[in-house]
């Protein structure tokens, strides 16, 4: 009878964990976001800025997900010892940069709330390393809201006239579907293929084709290229494992490049003939028709120009070097550098952007030590985090938004974790196939 008891409320804890893992998963990469002035966020029209009006700033369900998962597994805080750490030393050295970028000394209120920007994403850190997930059970729930939210977005879009994405969902509106959203649910398919592509290929052959028709009617060059580079690494590396005679799977992902090219080539007629059709605001034709003429695209150009009116401003002084600037630059100027490094150091200064560095280089180093014992799923998982973190990062301000930087974080928490760990030092052997012969090798480890 003890036994019996013992094995039942172990049983009943295991669900409450999956259940809490479920929550948490869905509630970082479903895009519905709210308002302070009321509600779920629906708007007909596309809107990419909110003024500056926080009552009016759409607010992702990532943000409160990631802060009731803290509280929740807050008793397992000593896994998140070094999120906390570097989040403690990030907000010491932000508070230098604001005690001595003015000569007065007063805080600007617009100085205060972009900090709190570059701030609240970090929770995702700490959530990352505190939760445990050995079954997979966060990327099931990715899996699902793929599946979900990806094929109604494109067929609403089609609904609406429109071959790319609309933002319109009718029970709600995506906040920056876009800038931000896109690339964040590419790397979440990622993520899905990686870890579940052996228990749910159909599932996955799915997934594939509709993200694929996902990315290109996103108008994101980042989101394209993420995609295409690791269905191609992917699949090479998944046909490099095959056995001599089995040439069906080669078949399948010969049709699947013969369709990417087909796929391709329509929105690419699309963008030349500027099909009335395409009602996207200018998103898709005004970067690929360029792209299509043999001209630099328009974003590229901005990004440019942004980035060099931001490295004057940091270069104004040594004193803004180091410390950054009073206050950011007028929303009616710029909002944003559109890389997150200027931003960050335009704002705060070097001096604030070292604990940043220190996180990257300790990241960095702990994946060179175990670089022989990593498993296949932590190495995906390293090119992912650091896709966002150095890639990314230096084409928006990733890390300073809600919904994008929560999800960053997070799976940095969720690498580090696999890193420092000493039972968990990316020998996730579960996670493969049996037989393949780096796991072989990782057991003879």
């Amino acid at each position: 009878m003890l036994n019996f008891c013992s094995l039942s409320t172990k049983s009943m804890r295991f669900k409450k964990n999956r259940l809490i893992l479920w929550l948490i998963a869905v509630g970082l990469l479903f895009p519905v976001f709210f308002q302070i002035s009321g509600g779920i966020y629906i708007n007909t029209e596309m809107a990419t800025d909110s003024g500056g009006v926080i009552e009016s700033l759409p607010l992702p369900l990532s943000l409160f997900a990631s802060a009731l998962g803290i509280l929740v597994l807050a008793g397992q805080y000593r896994r998140a010892k070094l999120a906390l750490q570097f989040i403690t030393v990030l907000f010491a050295t932000m508070l230098v940069s604001l005690f001595f970028a003015g000569v007065d000394h007063s805080l600007e209120r617009s100085k205060v709330l972009i900090g709190i920007q570059f701030l609240l994403p970090t929770m995702g850190l700490i959530l990352g390393q505190l939760v445990e997930d050995d079954e997979n059970v966060i990327q099931k729930a990715f899996m699902w809201v793929l599946m979900l939210i990806v094929p109604i977005q494109l067929l609403a879009g089609w609904w609406q006239k429109t071959l790319t994405l609309t933002h319109h969902l009718y029970l709600f509106s995506i906040y920056q579907h876009f800038q931000y959203v896109p690339v964040i649910f590419v790397l979440a398919f990622c993520w899905v293929m990686v870890s579940l592509w052996n228990d749910y290929k159909t599932r996955m052959w799915f997934l594939a084709l509709v993200m694929g028709i996902y990315a290109i009617a996103s108008a994101s060059f980042l989101a394209i290229g993420l995609y295409a580079a690791f269905v191609f690494a992917f699949f090479l590396r998944e046909l490099s494992h095959l056995k001599t005679g089995r040439l069906f799977r080669l078949t399948i992902f010969c049709a699947g490049v013969v369709a990417a090219y087909f796929l391709v080539s329509f929105y690419y007629t699309v963008a030349q003939k500027n099909t009335s059709i395409v009602g996207d605001y200018g998103k898709y034709i005004g970067k690929f028709q360029t792209l299509t003429s043999g001209k630099m695209p328009v974003n590229v150009d901005q990004r440019l120009a942004d980035w060099r009116l931001y490295l004057n401003w940091i270069t104004e002084s040594n004193h803004t070097l180091i410390f950054g600037h009073v206050k950011p630059p007028p929303r009616e100027v710029k909002t944003s550098a559109h890389n997150w490094y200027l931003d960050f150091v335009r704002n705060f200064g070097l001096v604030s952007l070292a604990p940043f560095l220190a996180l990257v280089a300790f990241t960095c180093l702990k994946l060179m030590s175990h670089r022989k014992k990593l498993s296949a799923q932590t190495q995906w998982l390293a090119v992912l985090v650091a896709f966002l973190v150095l890639i990314d990062s230096n084409f928006k301000v990733t890390l300073r938004q809600p919904y994008p930087g929560i999800f960053a974080y997070f799976l940095w928490g969720l690498l580090l974790t696999r890193l420092c760990s000493p039972s968990r030092s990316g020998l996730d052997t579960r996670q493969h196939t049996p037989g393949r012969p780096e796991i072989e090798n990782e057991k003879k480890s």
